[in-house]
């Protein structure tokens, strides 16, 4: 795998990652405006929305790397059409 294909598959996890994190918090949003304890009334999205956060801060580590090292890599020489 490139290191672009690998960027782009953390990217599109990324987006995976948040979606579970929104989802998370639309519930503790929930919670607190109902003066409940989110980690007692959804401790499943609670395990979620950690685990999640853990890996998307993680991905985020990795991306700036492999940002860094596709932009050091020389560009690619492009050979000059050949005249007829």
């Amino acid at each position: 795998m490139t290191k672009q294909e690998q960027l782009n598959a953390l990217e599109s996890r990324q987006l995976e990652l948040q979606a579970i994190m929104e989802k998370s918090d639309a519930h503790a949003s929930k919670c607190s405006k109902l003066g409940l304890k989110f980690n007692q009334e959804y401790p499943d999205d609670l395990a979620e929305y950690q685990a999640a956060n853990t890996e998307y801060n993680t991905n985020e580590s990795r991306i700036k790397a492999l940002k860094a090292e596709i932009a050091a890599e020389p560009e690619p020489e492009h050979a000059a059409p050949e005249e007829e």
